[in-house]
């Protein structure tokens, strides 16, 4: 035992096993504490029983000898925390040089184990600033997922690891493979195979086996992951082609047995899919159905997005059958039952594939195209959404839809392009400018629509505020849940026999009919308190008294106010309901006649006009 120690021992100063615990902890070792950190032992302090510390953040820190032995950890001078408070400039450095070599230090320190968020404790803020920490981790990520030795976690609750010096990195990549839990990480741990196949230069052996569990694998899991599994075996087939000399089994599962296997799932498939690998599943369809392969493909279209389109089209073209591409799509534009991404191909092919199909009455088919798809589900919003996006950012395609065509095709196109809800107001005065721009004759066409826009509807501002509310509700709750009940709907099957779902499809309708009503009308209502209304007639804000022309029956007294205030057990009338149009501008004196319940008509003289106060 230390001197020192002894002595204070033998004087009774410190039990023995404080005595026992400061042996570990002499001048110039250094140690570690749960809430200071990292810090190195300057000094005993015999005379008045103290341990003094050099920590990061607190230098010449003094604890009490008991204390000291029972919160101090020591640690090795060449660990991570001891090198940082000693050389941390010099890691300061590797973080720049060499970031590896950085977590590499501090998972050996860590029994080659450490969470993130204890490496990111040791390293952020201290050796990287902290507002540099996050761009500094993704690129040492992204390293260290390319160097074997690293397991790198795909989620923060799991730990960052480190293998041995001397394994093999051919067994690392496979056990990668296997410790993947899903099959898109199974996808991913292929990938990362095929991209270090040297290796496998000794053990060529180890992908044979691969081959095969990859195999497995993809079969067992097709009926949870159908595109996952496709991908699987997709890039197995790539690795098989890399493998010398080996020939698959005849009994070996592919790419087309899936497909063949169940043909309502390709669709989503496609969806899924990355292009390369789109491409690849493609090559796939003559094999999974040799009698109708092109029949088959052709089906997927109108379940198929944009993109999948324009690979369907090429892989056709290059098989040489252009000709039941275009006979295909000439059908449906005649049918009118292509689909928005159809249009949106047919429209971005125009001077390729599809250039025989593109003629200017192609422009109502794709404004009908838009109107319906705005009445149904997310999906379809979605693909309306496409073509929409392409009419309105290919400043090209106007002018080509609309180069030759007869004045009654470009104005109807013009027509209907004004009252779409496709569009926001502004993209429409955008589009109406290119169309008249090449045909000037429709500008009455975007005039009319000014007059219309400046047409006001007066209305109270209390029942302005409440039709607001009622807006803020139909967009923000019905409309959404309206959705929900078409999916939901939609899940029950057979949509021919579903009543829940047209149901849901026909309320649908009224919600979209009503957003529309109600935006044009909320674009021109005029608030207003119905202050000073104009008593020399009736007019909008006055209280209008009637009496009988034929003096019998009773006399009537009409509150005409604005287009949506009502309340007809009060006498309160709307200026443009039947009754508050026929007496509006009418003076006292003047007559009118109001239809009775029983087919006849009745005549009123208007004989008091008052201001309404509210």
């Amino acid at each position: 035992m230390h001197p020192d120690l002894e002595k204070l021992l033998s004087r009774g100063k410190i039990e023995t096993t404080t005595a026992e615990q400061l042996e570990e902890l002499t001048p110039g070792t250094f140690c570690e504490h749960k809430s200071w950190g990292a810090g190195k032992v300057a000094d005993w302090d015999r005379l008045n029983l103290k341990v003094v510390v050099d920590f990061e953040d607190k230098p010449g820190h003094e604890l009490g000898m008991k204390f000291a032995g029972i919160s101090l950890t020591p640690i090795p001078d060449d660990s991570f925390l001891a090198q940082r408070l000693s050389s941390l400039e010099d890691l300061q450095a590797l973080a720049k040089a060499d970031p590896i070599a950085l977590v590499k230090l501090a998972l050996s320190s860590h029994n080659d184990r450490l969470y993130l968020d204890k490496l990111e404790e040791l390293i952020k803020g201290r050796i990287v600033p902290e507002g540099k920490y996050k761009s500094w981790w993704e690129s040492t990520k992204k390293k260290l997922r390319e160097n074997n030795q690293f397991i790198v976690p795909a989620k923060r609750t799991e730990p960052l690891e480190m293998r041995e010096e001397d394994f093999d990195p051919s067994e690392g990549l496979v056990q990668d493979f296997r410790d993947a839990r899903d099959l898109k990480a199974k996808v991913k741990g292929v990938e990362a195979i095929i991209k270090d196949l040297a290796a496998f230069k000794e053990h060529q052996d180890r992908l044979v086996d691969l081959v095969d569990e990859v195999s497995d694998i993809a079969k067992k899991g097709v009926k949870l992951q159908y595109a996952p599994a496709v991908e699987l075996l997709v890039i197995r087939e790539e690795l098989q082609s890399k493998l010398k000399g080996y020939e698959a089994p005849e009994e070996q599962i592919t790419v087309a047995d899936i497909l063949a296997d169940d043909e309502s799932a390709i669709p989503g498939l496609f969806e899924d899919l990355s292009l390369t690998r789109l491409r690849q599943v493609l090559k796939s369809f003559p094999k999974a159905f040799p009698e109708d392969w092109v029949e088959k493909l052709l089906s997927m279209v109108p379940q198929s997005n944009l993109r999948s389109i324009g690979e369907i089209a090429n892989f056709l073209n290059n098989e040489d059958q252009k000709a039941a591409l275009i006979g295909y799509m000439e059908n449906g534009l005649q049918q009118r039952s292509l689909s928005s991404d159809s249009l949106a191909w047919i429209c971005r092919e125009r001077k390729g594939l599809a250039e025989s199909l593109f003629s200017p009455t192609l422009s109502l088919a794709v404004m009908s195209s838009l109107e319906s798809d705005q009445l149904n589900d997310e999906g379809a919003v979605r693909s309306a959404n496409r073509l929409r996006d392409l009419v309105a950012d290919d400043k090209d395609l106007i002018p080509d839809l609309i180069d030759n065509a007869n004045i009654n095709t470009v104005r109807n196109f013009g027509a209907r392009l004004l009252n779409s809800a496709s569009f926001d107001e502004l993209t429409r005065k955008s589009l109406m400018a290119r169309i008249i721009k090449l045909v000037p004759e429709i500008q009455d066409l975007l005039m009319g629509r000014e007059q219309e826009v400046e047409e006001t509807l007066i209305v109270s501002e209390k029942s302005l505020a409440e039709r607001k509310a009622a807006y803020d509700k139909l967009i923000k709750e019905e409309i959404p849940q309206n959705r929900e009940d078409i999916k939901v709907a939609r899940s029950y099957g057979d949509l021919r026999e579903n009543f829940e779902y047209k149901s849901a499809k026909e309320y649908q309708r009224v919600l979209m009919k009503r957003q529309g009503d109600w935006e044009k009308d909320l674009k021109i209502a005029q608030p207003t308190d119905f202050s000073d209304p104009d008593t020399s007639k009736v007019s909008i804000g006055t209280i209008v008294q009637l009496e009988p022309s034929d003096g019998s029956g009773e006399s009537l007294t009409y509150t005409v106010l604005g287009a949506w205030d009502s309340d007809p057990d009060q006498g309160v009338i709307a200026y443009l309901s039947e009754r508050g149009n026929e007496i509006l501008d009418k003076k006292i004196g003047e007559e009118v006649e109001f239809p009775l319940g029983d087919g006849e008509t009745k005549h009123y003289k208007i004989t008091k006009i008052d201001a309404y106060r509210s």
